[in-house]
């Protein structure tokens, strides 16, 4: 067990990531530690998007930490209240909250050579020092806003799906919502028995199937609290199950057509204009944007006060939209259902390394790192869900966990063995992303759509190119030989007492 008092670990954010690694730092007997929140309340994306109709795309029992099962889920796929309510359970059952800072938004990083030392500052120009820094702010947080014309100049509401005006009236209004991703086909359906209209701008039809969901039943909620293990074989056959269309995903694209039928199926079921349909049937392949899951959005969209439009918009005016084709359309509201920066997030982050680097400069147009962790030339700071962490089959929570397991290895090593700093190799991480770049090569992701998963590059740097198992037992230990490490000068008397 690592002993060093001394050595202080700061962690931004307390989603999943900044609580994972909390709880694991605590069950590991390293209790100094501070957690950083931007809010006033913990839980991360869960905490703000409170959208109608805000819930998860992964069954419940595997969207939740493998050591904490929770059998109180009420859903197969659990609404946001749900999960907000478990991250706080989980925070008050490791009694997580004496390490919580909140109030307290991350300005600026910065990392001093001479003491081994990051040096973060808040908005109140108030720094706090550690050893080591993780980054658990995750990519969902900074919300992608449209550059259209006047849309400055529009007098009604505008607001992003992540920051919803609960206050706002939807009824007898004209509303414009833009985007036709995850967050837009869950409120979409809430909101459109209340508008007079509602018009939805879709750039591109997703794939949308139906959501295998409903309610766990008394029976199985008892059988989960009584016999854990149920719930673990639960966990695991929904596991191995979304595990399995890495194979269509990343080697035979052929076995993901049975997706492309049953979502075609899905759209002919509820949408019986033919110009409808058209436009909503994707025109590229299943997986290589990401999968939606609904069971009423279809239905919504068949109803005669909603306009799907795909002409794209050329302007706003004060009062109105206007799309490409000409036409002028008087709106109420903008809903921006744009979703968030992710390949391209690490631009508003100001955090310098060695020599003065700039994160963002470096992870700019292609955000690579080494296990989406570790960034060369940034000693003792480590990335939770970073470069090529991302899933487009699987739980999250899954990989939050594996880079704990590495993260924690990385931590008690440099604890027991005095090390001062490690910073990961620039061949070591060259040659990792040249491996994930060339697995990349002829999957699914890569087969010709506009996605958020790829950067500026043109390249796919936010999936991780393989079954998460495969992740799993990469980042079980960190191996330091990978890194370059600066170890703690000490007296030989010292060193015989550590």
């Amino acid at each position: 067990m690592a002993t060093n008092k001394d050595f202080s670990i700061l962690i931004t954010g307390t989603g999943f990531s900044g609580i994972c690694v909390g709880i694991q730092l605590k069950k590991a007997g390293i209790h100094n530690f501070t957690i950083v929140e931007k809010a006033n309340d913990v839980g991360g994306t869960w905490r703000d998007n409170t959208y109608p109709g805000a819930a998860c795309d992964v069954k419940s029992n595997l969207y939740s930490y493998s050591f904490e099962p929770n059998p109180n889920w009420t859903r197969a796929y659990s609404p946001q209240a749900e999960i907000l309510a478990y991250i706080k359970h989980c925070v008050k059952k490791y009694d997580l909250g004496k390490h919580i800072l909140f109030d307290w938004e991350v300005k600026a990083a910065k990392y001093d050579e001479k003491k081994a030392m990051w040096e973060v500052t808040n908005q109140r120009n108030e720094t706090i020092k550690a050893n080591v820094a993780i980054v658990g702010n995750g990519p969902l947080h900074i919300p992608s806003l449209p550059d259209i014309e006047g849309i400055e100049d529009f007098k009604g509401a505008v607001f992003h799906s992540a920051q919803w005006k609960h206050d706002f009236d939807f009824n007898d209004k004209n509303v414009c919502v833009i985007g036709t991703g995850a967050s837009a086909i869950q409120f979409v359906p809430e909101i459109q028995p209340k508008v007079k209209k509602l018009f939805l701008m879709q750039r591109t039809a997703p794939w949308v199937l139906p959501k295998p969901d409903g309610e766990f039943t008394p029976t199985e909620s008892t059988l989960f609290e009584k016999i854990p293990l149920i719930q673990k074989l639960n966990r695991d056959f929904i596991y191995y199950l979304n595990e399995a269309q890495v194979v269509g995903m990343m080697y035979n694209d052929n076995i993901l057509k049975l997706g492309e039928v049953i979502g075609k199926r899905h759209i002919n079921k509820y949408i019986k204009d033919p110009e409808l349909r058209r436009k909503l049937t994707p025109t590229f392949k299943l997986g290589c944007k990401r999968v939606l899951l609904s069971n009423n959005y279809y239905q919504a969209l068949a109803q005669p006060n909603l306009e799907v439009i795909t002409d794209g918009i050329q302007k706003f005016t004060k009062d109105s939209v206007v799309t490409n084709d000409g036409k002028s359309r008087k709106i109420d509201a903008v809903i921006l259902g744009t979703g968030f920066h992710v390949a391209d997030s690490f631009q508003y982050y100001n955090v310098q390394g060695k020599n003065g680097v700039q994160l963002k400069d470096v992870l700019h147009d292609a955000p690579e790192a080494y296990y989406g962790t570790s960034v060369h030339q940034f000693p003792n700071l480590f990335i939770m869900l970073g470069p090529n962490t991302g899933l487009g089959h699987n739980s999250m929570i899954y990989m939050i966990e594996s880079q704990t397991n590495y993260i924690l290895d990385a931590v008690q090593k440099m604890m027991q063995q005095n090390i001062k700093s490690i910073d990961v190799k620039k061949e070591v991480q060259t040659k990792f992303n040249e491996e994930i770049q060339k697995k990349l090569v002829g999957t699914i992701w890569l087969s010709g759509c506009k996605s958020w998963y790829l950067s500026a590059d043109g390249k796919n740097h936010t999936v991780w190119p393989g079954f998460t198992l495969e992740f799993r037992n990469r980042t079980k230990n960190i191996n330091l030989n990978d890194y370059n490490l600066e170890k703690i000068s000490v007296k030989k008397e010292e060193a015989e007492l550590v």
